[in-house]
């Protein structure tokens, strides 16, 4: 399982995973969730709650997401 660290100050932002590549993310505040998206190749993407240790899959990779301050 790989971490995608994200800051919740920053609203948008990308960041990448050396297995799946660029991922960009946009954090909504109001509903408290954060849409990631794979930029290289057949873009994919996920919605997921902003919270700390989430577990999500991308591609058949499980993620777990870390969310600095």
């Amino acid at each position: 399982m790989e971490n995608v660290t994200i800051s919740k100050g920053k609203v948008r932002d990308t960041t990448t995973i050396v297995s799946l590549g660029m991922l960009a993310y946009r954090i909504f505040p109001d509903t408290a969730c954060v849409n990631i998206q794979l930029l290289n190749g057949n873009q994919e993407e996920c919605t997921i709650p902003l919270k700390n240790g989430e577990v999500f899959m991308l591609r058949g990779v499980k993620l777990c997401l870390d969310v600095k301050e």
